[in-house]
């Protein structure tokens, strides 16, 4: 996936126990593993608040991740 002119590779972790009702998905970005929740306004943001990632490239993830597992 690219953001901001960067190219990034992820691994869907949880792929078999996603549906359209996901609201969580686990990846592992970069060599780390990431956890997404998707919240009340159907943005994705990082688990537990951890904001070591840019908050754009966590809702880019999760809309890729959500289109490759039509969730």
């Amino acid at each position: 996936m690219t953001f901001n002119d960067t190219d990034y590779a992820y691994q869907i972790i949880n792929s078999r126990l996603t549906d359209h009702q996901t609201t969580e998905l686990e990846l592992v970005l970069e060599g780390e593993k990431v956890e997404l929740l998707r919240d009340r306004n159907m943005t994705w943001i990082q688990k537990d608040g951890d904001s070591s990632i840019d908050p754009g490239l966590i809702e880019a993830l999760g809309r890729s991740a959500s289109l490759r597992l039509r969730v």
